[in-house]
This record gives structure tokens, sequence and C-alpha cells, in this order.
């Protein structure tokens, strides 16, 4: 066992030696910090998630008043008390999960909308207003300071309620304190409203008036003879018993806010499911009457975990594509070693050395190397990781580097000794030659068969499955780079192999020896370089397709460069607000967009969202932005009850406009998103087509939005950027730039080593030809001229692998997640993708430069005395 020798052989050649510890310790740290930077940021997505959806993500329990065995509606002074202690007493109940992911409750007491009886030039004014009675309590908030008048007390008469407002409700209503307002309920029964006082909120960003905003202010929708105005009007303890009795049931709620800060990643299925068990079985509340649970936060938490998995799957492939190329450049630098210990090997082999104890040495030179490089990546990973390492995930990605780090000297190293002490007995019978040739065939095109039946199971188990199809899934775009790179090494020989004829042809000689030495046999040099461009090639397509699928998102939820939602929208045709002139607006579209409709088709009923729009107007702002094309607008002109529709609305329908039903005709389809039903103006009544939205293009846009009066603006750029911004995309867009450069970095190793393993050769074919004339720059333009091909022929070749391999796995990989699309986006090939062929381009001009220095270096009859 000659260990002994082995620190005297890495001293001899430390140049490959050095390079697979560096690429070992590089690929072990970023296989720890990809899964840390991944689990760091999961909690801060789910936050971010539940925190985005604001009241969205409310959990309301909804408990009737107890009512009286008589039938009758008692005034009960204890209402607000008992709301409160309701509250409180929920609080304790939720489950376990639940309770920590949800905040103070918030207890509020309504009536139904009572019209108001309105004066004329109010009623013109405002339009039909209704009125809601509200108590709302919290611990610790909901102050108010009344400005004028008093808080409300306990009525005068039956029939009575004292109810504060809000200043600019009692503006817009022309009221003050003492004034009274006519109500009347659903039933008929007049309801008589004293105005006791008018407040303000202390804090109007408080979770209360967060989720009751009629009580600050007046809702108005519509125009002309569309116009709605709803208005709120504020209960204390005194005055809601009588709201109970003169305005008929009221609906009690408790709402509990969720809590983003109490949300954490591994506990996300926990909350969902105690979300799911208290809505399906509110009985667990202990609550009589039966109360009634709605909640979304369960299907935001698993929305949030499926982002999850798919941020946890796409950093899995990261991580796996640079264990692949990590591993094959380590056959190369192990390759390398052995080419130049080959002929110690030799010796050590002729010597009586035995392969199991050569194996051995190696072995253990092999677990030396691995120890330092996986140490060193560790420790720089650690303290790289920007949060706790999950031990588990990274030990996925450092086992496969090590294992190969540990066996690639050794059964390279073994295999040289054998082969140079004899090898494989060559027999003297042709036939039986011709019959070892065919077998050795046979053998390996079985590897080659199982290499590429392994990768399409792969692929096929990750378009089936999808991201939770466990780490065949996962390994699944690695494994189909390295089925192809395989394919194009066994081509690569016969590309480089027609050079051979032309050359013939030339007059010179360097074509001749170029060609002559470019045709080789060699599988590992032409497999690695095409699976590192390849995978480089994949990670960058994939990086691509998720930033366009952010900007394509963008596009979809707001539909123009800025949107302006005013309802109703002012008169666009006024000199003043001129938009379309506007210095850098390109168009201005309005529209009429309802969320929510009533939907009823023959398929059953449904929510949708109602687009009413000029059809010429908005074919051109399709085609003039990015937006999906939209077919069969042009259809649309003129005509009545046609639509277009999504593919999931079904057929023919109604949607309940405003309370008015408005029937339809599909006409076409809209692209894939969420339900969405477009009509021209002519199909609704003229009151319903008011526009409440304006659509701005333009680089003028965003400051035109800024002067519609009343308008609320959303920008696409602003929205883009919190797509872009949230935890998990962005930080997925950084480890995606780092593996790209890292690969890309293992591609120009994998040429430099790939041209060390003829190095030998070439020098010695140069001694010779140098002593029949060949000069140093024609020497240069051989060593060049060999390489060249070479590379060519298997980094073009990888980097259309890599765009095909994209194609494969962009959609399975659940990129739409990450992007805020309904569907998967589209994969988008970057128009630069060719400068990734540089690097390894200009590590042939360096290998050249490199072997050129090193021949002036040795003696000519140095190189010629070699073996």
């Amino acid at each position: 066992m000659p260990l002994r020798g082995g620190r005297a052989q890495v001293l001899a050649a430390p140049a490959a030696w050095v390079v697979a510890l560096l690429v070992v310790a590089l690929a072990t740290a970023l296989a720890v910090v990809v899964p840390a930077a991944v689990a760091a940021t999961a909690d801060d997505a789910v936050r971010a998630q539940a925190a985005a959806a604001g009241t969205g993500a409310d959990t309301v329990v909804t408990a009737p008043f107890p009512e009286d065995p008589s039938g009758t509606v008692r005034r009960e002074a204890g209402a607000a008390d008992d709301t409160r202690a309701l509250a409180a007493d929920l609080a304790g109940r939720l489950p376990g999960p639940l309770a920590g992911a949800v905040g103070t409750p918030v207890a509020a007491a309504g009536t139904r909308d009572l019209p108001l009886t309105l004066p004329a030039p109010v009623a013109v004014a405002l339009g039909p207003t209704e009125l809601r009675l509200t108590w709302v309590a919290r611990a610790g908030g909901a102050a108010v300071t009344w400005t004028a008048g008093a808080a409300p007390g306990v009525a005068a008469a039956d029939g009575e309620v004292q109810a504060g407002l809000a200043a600019p409700v009692a503006a817009a209503l022309g009221v003050g304190p003492g004034d009274r307002l006519a109500a009347r309920t659903p039933d008929g029964v007049d309801v008589d409203v004293v105005v006791s006082g008018v407040f303000t909120a202390d804090d109007p960003t408080d979770p209360v008036w967060v989720r009751t905003p009629r009580l600050l202010g007046p809702a108005t929708r519509g125009s002309g003879a569309a116009l709605r105005t709803a208005v709120a009007a504020l209960l204390s303890d005194d005055a809601l018993p009588d709201a109970r009795v003169a305005a008929g049931p009221l609906t009690r709620t408790v709402t509990f806010p969720a809590a983003p800060g109490g949300l954490t990643a591994p506990g996300a299925d926990a909350v969902a499911r105690a979300v799911t068990e208290v809505r399906a079985a509110p009985v667990v509340l202990g609550v009589s009457p039966l109360p009634r649970v709605d909640s979304r936060l369960g299907d935001l938490l698993d929305a949030a975990t499926a982002t999850l998995d798919a941020a946890r799957a796409q950093a899995a492939v990261l991580v796996a594509a640079v264990g692949l190329a990590t591993a094959l450049v380590l056959l190369l630098a192990a390759a390398a070693l052995v080419g130049r210990r080959g002929r110690v090997l030799g010796l050590s082999r002729a010597r009586g050395g035995s392969l199991p104890g050569l194996a051995t040495a190696l072995l253990v030179e092999g677990g030396v190397l691995t120890v330092a490089g996986a140490g060193a990546g560790l420790l720089l990973g650690i303290v790289l990781a920007p949060g706790p390492v999950p031990w588990g995930a990274a030990a996925a990605g450092v086992l496969p580097v090590a294992l190969a780090g540990v066996l690639a000297l050794p059964v390279l190293g073994v295999r040289a000794a054998d082969a140079a002490t004899g090898g494989r007995r060559v027999p003297l019978d042709a036939r039986a030659r011709t019959r070892a040739r065919r077998e050795t065939r046979l053998r390996r095109g079985a590897v080659d068969l199982a290499v590429v039946l392994l990768a399409v199971g792969a692929v096929l188990a990750l378009r089936s499955r999808g991201v939770p199809g466990g780490l065949l899934a996962v390994a699944a775009p690695a494994l189909a780079v390295l089925a192809g790179a395989v394919l194009v090494a066994r081509v690569q020989p016969a590309l480089t192999g027609a050079l051979l004829g032309p050359a013939r042809r030339s007059r010179g000689a360097v074509p001749l020896l170029a060609a002559a030495g470019a045709r080789s046999t060699a599988v590992l040099a032409p497999v690695a370089l095409t699976a590192v461009v390849a995978l480089a090639v994949t990670v960058v397509c994939l990086g691509t397709t998720a930033r366009a699928g952010q900007v394509e998102a963008s596009w979809t939820a707001v539909g123009a460069d800025a949107a302006v939602t005013a309802d109703p929208l002012p008169d666009l045709d006024l000199p003043d607000l001129d938009l379309a002139g506007a210095p850098g607006v390109d168009l201005a579209v309005p529209a009429r967009v309802a969320e929510g409709v009533q939907l009823s088709t023959a398929a059953g009923g449904a929510r949708t969202r109602v687009v009413v729009v000029d059809p010429g107007a908005y074919a051109e702002l399709v085609g003039s932005t990015p937006l999906p094309d939209v077919a069969g607008l042009e259809g649309l002109e003129g005509l009545g009850d046609r639509a277009l529709v999504t593919p999931d609305v079904g057929g023919d329908g109604t949607v309940l406009l405003d309370g008015q039903a408005v029937r339809f005709t599909v006409a076409g389809t809209l692209p894939p998103g969420p339900t969405t039903v477009l009509l021209p103006p002519a199909a609704v009544p003229a009151d319903l087509a008011a526009p409440d939205v304006l659509w701005l293009t333009g680089p003028g846009a965003a400051a035109a939005a800024a002067t519609v009066p009343g308008g609320t603006v959303e920008l696409r750029a602003d929205r883009l950027a919190a797509v872009a911004d949230a935890p998990l995309p962005r930080g997925l867009a950084v480890l995606g730039a780092v593996a790209a450069g890292v690969l890309l970095d293992l591609g120009v190793l994998a040429v430099v080593l790939g041209g060390v393993a003829g190095a030998r050769r070439r020098r010695a074919t140069s001694g010779v030809l140098r002593t029949l004339g060949l000069g140093e720059r024609q020497a240069r333009a051989v060593t060049l001229l060999e390489l060249l091909p070479g590379v060519l022929a298997t980094a073009v070749p990888g980097a259309l692998l890599g765009v095909a391999v994209a194609a494969l796995v962009s959609g399975p990989l659940g990129l739409r997640l990450l992007t805020g699309q309904a569907t998967d986006p589209a994969l988008a090939v970057p128009w630069w993708l060719p400068v990734l062929l540089v690097p390894p381009l200009l590590a042939v001009g360096v290998t050249v430069l490199a072997e050129a220095r090193a021949r002036r270096r040795v003696p000519l009859g140095t190189v010629l005395r070699e073996p």
C-alpha cells in the first residue's frame, strides 16, 4: 500500500489537487447556503402573504344573539357587555395553532342596511342611500373624539335610536347633532335615528375602522341613475339595545385579524388544519346558538405552503445542478492527476503493487481531499448562511459531492494502473476481436440507454407529480442534462472527425495536424463540458422565465402602466382633464370593472369579474402592450349581448350587475386567468356602463393618473416591484445568479482540465515537429485548432440542450406560484444567451497560451526523451 509517497505526489502536481479541493469546498458551501436561505425567507414569505391579504385573512365568527323563547325582542341592557364577553370567551376557545396566529378580536354588532328618506337635494347628490347602525369594540382601541354633540345615549321613545356620525358622513347627509334621519327596515318598520353627535377617529388605521370603513366616510359608487351611497352610524353601549329592538335582528360578529408575526412556515399546515376544523365543526367553540365561522386564512396558508414547496424545489434544482457539475469536474481533475501519475502507477503495479492496495492509497488521498474541501465548505456555508441550516436538506446536496470527491481518484487510478500493466487481453483471432468490440459497444450502449431511461423517468415524474414528486423529480433537470450530454459525447467524435477530410486537402501542415489531434474518443471531457454549459443555460432560462412571468403578471393585474379607479370616473371630455393628450400618455381607455359579480350558467353559479369596455379601444390597448392577445374583440363591435369569457365560464349565462340581470352569449374566449366576462357597452344598460376605471399607457401615465380627482392610482411598476421584491422570488433570483456564476466557472475549469488531459501528448508531438521545422506560431495554431472544434462541438449543443431542458421543466417546477400568474409562464430565452459560451472559448485561448509558455521553459531534448 504505497502511502508514503502520497505527499510527494501531491506536491509534484498540486494544481489539479487544489482545484478539486476548491471545487468541493465551493459546492459544499452552496449546498449549505441555499436551503438555509430558503428556510430563512420562508417565515417572511408566509407572513408577507398574510399581511398582503389584509382583511381577507380574517377569521370571522358570526354568533347570533340568543332568541327569546316567547318570540318577542326585548331590550337587553347588557348586550354590549355580553358581546365583549363572547369575544373574550371565543379567543380562549380557538384551537391552539389558530389562537397563536390571530390578534386581538374585534367585536361588532350591526343592523341590516336601512334605506334612508333624504331631502331632495341630498337624495339627488347621493342617490339611493342606505344606513347601517353599527356597534364596534376592541380592547384598547377604537377611540373617538366627539367634535360636536355627545356619544349616543338611551332612546327617549320606542322606535328611536341614538347614533353618532363621522364628520364626512354628517357633511354628506347635511345633518348635525339633534337632527333626525328617517330610516326603514326591509320589513317596512320605520326607524327614527337621532344624531347624537359628530366624531373623528383618533386612529383611522385602527383595525376596527379598517374593517368597517363606512363608519368613517360614505361609500359612493356609480353615476347617474346607477348612483348609490352607503353610510354607517356608530352606536354606543347604551344605544345598542335600542337598535336591536327598533331595527330588527342584529348581526353579531367577532373578527380575529391575522397576526402575521405569529405565523411560521413549519406551523402553517397546523394553522390551516385548525381553520378547517373550526369551520367544519364550529361546535368546538362551545357557543350557543351555533355560530358560523368564515375564514380564508387556511386557503391563504395552503397557497403559501404551495409557494414554499415550489421555492424549495427550485432551490433543490440549483443544488442538484451545481452538484452534478461539481462531480463531473472532480472526475476531470482526478483524470488529470492520474494522467500526471500514469508512469508512477504503472511502475508501482509492475513492482508488485496490488490493485486493492493502490485503491486504498488513492482512497485515503481522495478522503483527505474531500474532508478538507467539505470541511472548509461547511465552515464557509455556516458563516454565509442567513439563518439556521436545515441539515437534512444540506446533507442531500453535500453527500453526492463528497462521494464523487472520495471515489473519483481511486476509480480512475486503479483503471489506469491496470491498463499500464497489460490491461484487458486482446484475442489474436480476428473474429474474436470483432466480437469483443461488439460486446464493448453493446455494454456502452446499455449504459447510455440506462442513463437516458433514468432521465426520461425523472422528467415524467416531475411533469406528472410536480414539485412534490420527491428526489427523483427534483433531480430531473440534472439527469436530463446528463443524458443529453452523454448522447452529445457519442456524436462529438464524428463532428470533429469530419474536419479531417478538408484538412487533408489543405496545403499547409497546420490544418492537418490540428484535425488529426482533434480526433478523440474521450468521453469524460465532452460530457462534462456539455453538461456544465447546459446546466448554466437551464438555470439562466429559468431565472429569465420567472422575471418575464412577473412582468406579464403585472400587466395582467393592472391592465396598463397605470390604472385609476374612481366611482364615478370624472368626465374625461373636460378640457382640463384631457388625459389622452397629456404628455407621455399613449392611450387612455375607460372601462367599468366589477369584482365578485354573481354568474349563472348552465353549469351552475359562481363569482366572476365583469369588464365593460369599448372593444375597439381595448383591442388597441392589447395590441400596443404586452397584455395577452384577445381574439374576437372585433366581433363585439355593434353587437348587444355578445361577450368574451375565460375558459372556466363554460357557456352562455347571466351576470347580476348592480342588481340587474344581464344576459350574454359567448362570442369568444379570453386568455386563461381569473373568471372574467368581458362585455361591450351595448350589452348592458347605460347606467351600468358608466366607467369607473381608466387604463393609461406610456411613460407619462403615472403623472397623468395622479391628476384624476378622487381617484385611486395603481401603478404597474409598483405591482411588479412588490412581486419581484417579495422574500422568496428575490431570494431565488439571487441564488440563481450565484448558481449560474458558479456553473460558468466550472465550465471554464472543465475546458482547462480537459485540455490538460492531452497536454503531454501535444507537447511530445510539438517537440518532434519542432525538430522538423514547425515554428512556435504554427505550434500555437495547431493547439488552438485542435482544442477549439471539440469545445464548440460540445458547448453549442450544450446550450441548445439547456434550452430544451428548461422548456421541459419550467412548468412543473411551479414558476407561476412565484410570478403571481394564473397559468405557467412561457419559456423566455434571453437574447444574450450566446454570451455564456464566451468563458469556455476564452479558456481555450488561455490554455493555448499556457501550453506555449510551458513549451518555452522545457528544453527540446527533455521533451524528446519523455516516454
